[in-house]
Parts: C-alpha cells; sequence; structure tokens
C-alpha cells in the first residue's frame, strides 16, 4: 500500500509539473500571463492552560497566490502555504486530501518549517461554463459562522489565520443561466470509504438568493439548501443539511441561522444560532478539544447540540477597529470570548492583537481552561 501511495504522489506531482511546464510552453508561443500576490506575517502567541503547562509560540506565515492565463479560456492557480514555527510547535494539521502535499523541511521539537500546496487546479471557462480539475476551493456556505451546506471544506471559525479556508482534490463542472441561477456538479474521489459526487443548484427568487443541494456523501445521502436575504434592513440568512445513513446508524441533521445589522455610527451586530443533532447536551471535556480541530465535518460544526453567537464590531476611526465574539454552547456549558483590535498602518500593513478565551464546565467545575493572547503583523503584497 505503501508503494502504491508513492506511485501515486509521484504521478499526480509529475502531472503537475507537467501542466507547469506547458504553460511554459506555450507562453514563449502564445500571450499568456501570470499573477503573484500574498503575505508574510507574523504571528506571536502565548498559550495559558489550567490543565497543561504555558506555551509560547511564534509563527511566520507566508502565502503565495500565482495565476496563469492562457487566452481567455484557459486558467492555472497555484497557492502555497508556508509556514515557520519555533518556541512551543502546535500541531501542525495534516494533508488529508487525495494526494498528500504537505513537507516538512524541517522538523525539530521546537523549531518546524512546513509548507503545504492548499490550491492547486486547472480551469476552462467559457460563455456560461465553466470546468475545473485539481485542489481548490468549493464553496457553498452562504450563512456567515456556521456553514451547514460546506460539504467540501468545512471550516473552524475561531482559526482566524487561515482566512482562505482549505480547499478539496475535486472534479467541477459550473453552468450558469438567466436570471442569476446555476448549476454545480462536484465529484470528490477519497481515499475513505466511498466517494462524493453533489450537486447545487442556486436561484434568486422573491428578493433572496436560494440553494438546492443533494449529494452521495461517504456514508450519507445529503440534501439540503440554503438562503441569503433580508428582513427590512436586517440580512437574514441560513441553512440545512440532512444527512441519511445509508448503513441506517444514525441520521443527522445539522441547521444555522444568522441576522447582521449595522447601524449608521458604524456599529455592526450580528447573531447566529447552530442546531446539530450529534452535539452534547451535558458536560464533556472532549468538547474543547472538538472546537479547536483545524478541521470539522457539516455534521458537526460544534460539539455542543444548541450554540449561539453574538458578534459586535466598531471602527473606532478609520485606520482602528474593535470587535467582540461571545460564543455559547448550551448543555456543555461552553464560552467562547474573543475580543480583538486591528489597525491598518497603510494599504500594505496591518496589525492586531486577538484575546481568546475559554470557559468549560467539567463535570460541575466551571471555570476558564484556556487563555490566548495573540499578536499579528502582516504585510500584503
Amino acid at each position: 500500500m505503501e508503494r502504491l501511495s508513492a506511485i501515486r504522489k509521484n504521478s499526480f506531482i509529475s502531472f503537475l509539473l507537467l501542466l507547469l511546464i506547458s504553460f511554459d510552453t506555450l507562453s514563449q508561443s502564445s500571450k499568456t500571463s501570470f499573477t503573484l500576490n500574498g503575505y508574510v506575517k507574523y504571528l506571536p502567541s502565548y498559550m495559558d492552560y489550567s490543565f497543561f503547562d504555558k506555551e509560547t509560540n511564534h509563527l511566520i506565515h507566508n502565502r503565495l497566490n500565482i495565476r496563469g492565463y492562457y487566452s481567455d479560456n484557459l486558467s492555472l492557480g497555484l497557492e502555497v502555504r508556508n509556514r515557520i514555527y519555533f518556541g512551543d510547535v502546535p500541531t501542525i494539521q495534516g494533508d488529508d486530501g487525495l494526494v498528500n502535499m504537505a513537507f516538512y523541511t524541517v522538523r525539530e521539537s521546537n523549531f518546524v518549517i512546513n509548507s503545504m500546496v492548499d490550491r492547486f487546479w486547472l480551469k476552462y471557462q467559457k460563455e456560461k461554463i465553466e470546468f475545473s480539475i485539481g485542489r481548490q476551493r468549493v464553496n457553498w456556505g452562504v450563512n456567515t459562522i456556521w456553514n451547514n451546506n460546506d460539504l467540501f471544506n468545512a471550516y473552524n471559525f475561531i482559526d482566524f489565520d487561515y482566512i482562505e479556508r482549505p480547499g478539496s482534490d475535486v472534479i467541477r463542472f459550473l453552468y450558469t443561466g438567466d436570471n442569476l441561477s446555476s448549476f454545480e456538479l462536484v465529484y470528490m474521489p477519497s481515499k475513505r470509504n466511498g466517494n462524493v459526487i453533489a450537486g447545487m443548484y442556486r436561484i434568486n427568487s422573491f428578493g433572496y438568493d436560494f440553494q438546492f443541494l443533494a449529494a452521495n456523501y461517504f456514508d450519507d445521502i445529503v440534501i439540503g439548501g440554503g438562503w441569503a436575504g433580508n428582513i427590512k434592513n436586517a440580512g437574514f440568512k441560513g441553512e440545512v443539511s440532512y444527512f441519511i445513513d445509508k448503513n441506517k446508524y444514525k441520521n443527522s441533521l445539522s441547521f444555522s441561522s444568522s441576522l447582521d445589522y449595522s447601524l449608521k455610527n458604524g456599529f455592526y451586530f450580528l447573531g447566529s444560532y447552530l442546531y446539530n443533532s450529534n452535539g452534547f447536551t451535558e458536560s464533556n471535556f472532549l468538547s474543547l478539544v472538538n472546537i479547536n480541530d483545524n478541521v470539522l465535518s457539516p455534521k458537526n460544526l460544534m460539539p455542543s447540540k444548541h450554540s449561539y453567537l453574538i458578534q459586535v464590531t466598531k471602527p473606532v476611526s478609520p485606520p482602528v477597529n474593535v470587535s467582540l465574539s461571545i460564543l455559547y454552547g448550551q448543555g456543555i456549558k461552553l464560552l467562547y470570548i474573543s475580543p480583538s483590535i486591528n489597525y491598518d498602518i497603510n494599504s500594505r500593513i496591518d496589525a492586531g492583537i486577538i484575546g481568546q478565551l475559554f470557559y468549560l464546565d467539567n463535570y460541575g467545575d466551571f471555570k476558564n481552561i484556556v487563555q490566548g493572547y495573540f499578536l499579528q503583523i502582516k504585510y500584503s503584497f
């Protein structure tokens, strides 16, 4: 099996290199253009645990986004995430894609250099049709915080350092029709039991954007949908997915909705609710482990059955913005508080301070179990 995996990996890498060589060859005889952008970020952090030793680590995070355009129809995308950790190095999430494209240049106990290709796709577009193959972001979520329809790239909003969100190794077809309607079909081969094939239909009606999905999703059949619109001046969004277990073990329901509103003085308010039929209803210490997972499942976006979030943001002055997020997991009695302040130094440089406080009821003992403090300095190019 290891030899077969190595052969597949080498074959896939050879295919990607062939694509790059082909683009380079085309560029010598045709009109081909490339763009490059990204950022470099320095993120020192301090973690104070009630049950572990305190930790201090430093992260230098670099991202490179490359696009190659050949004619008006064909394009190639490559995005690489490079991270250097030193100090108390945390556990780094591995590459769960069809092909492992995460690499360690250095891997010591207190110093790590890790690179990961989280986007690499070839795309063809013409008029109303779009076809793409490779590692890419399939964004099916419409809700602000929790995305129950995001079958391919469910993410953890607490992981603020990964704003791009993960990608998936898929074959994707999109047809855009009239009246803002579209149909999307995605196939994802997997190393797990069973592959994924899913369809999404979108339409605009009655002033709302509606979407409907159906999927063969590993061990489940999924049906669901979502909406985005307004109730007077307030934004109103929501998503629901129902997972029918093909093994007739246990069906699951995942639902979320949100309201957001902006005042003339700059205050922005967001309230969101999540229902997870698989969630816990009693105190469970493992809930903190679940909420800190970098990659989640649309069946299990939060460890609690009922979750509530309130977020308030306010620009203090043109370059300064403050924010406060409060999340509560009912039943397990999980409280998460995250204040932050961000300062836009100029068009390319911004800095911020983020706090993350976790409170949890551990079998009758409700207390602060984790305090995290982060300084973020980012240069974009």
